[in-house]
């Protein structure tokens, strides 16, 4: 059985590729950690139901994502370029758990890194 993408990373050279990232909260930080090249992350929520995982010392450390920087300020997040691969994943449930990018959400940014 093949999982469906839960998550898509967006690297600095501009490559988009769907990605499952694992249920338990845990592998999956393990997982983005490994993804995005770094030891810290931090999380912009571009809307409720979209968030965008970046690596909390990129700006230092990693090159500009030109195009995780212009999806940002697509939904208002102008103030900064953004830094490193980054991973757009779901909202986040009523415990904080980080949540999928359901099939809607991944087609929708998809349409919409198309128009970038």
């Amino acid at each position: 059985m093949t999982l469906a993408p839960t998550a898509l990373l967006i690297t600095p050279e501009a490559e988009v590729i769907p990605v499952d990232l694992p249920g338990d909260s845990g592998a999956r930080l393990t997982a983005m950690y490994s993804l995005m090249r770094c030891d810290q992350v931090d999380v912009v929520a571009l809307t409720d139901q979209v968030d965008m995982w970046l690596d909390d010392n990129g700006f230092y450390t990693q090159p500009v994502n030109p195009v995780a920087t212009l999806l940002a300020r697509r939904f208002g997040r102008t103030y900064q370029d953004y830094h490193g691969p980054v991973l757009l994943t779901g909202g986040a449930d009523d415990e904080g758990e980080t949540l999928p990018l359901n099939r809607d959400k991944m087609l929708a940014i998809l349409a919409a890194l198309a128009d970038l």
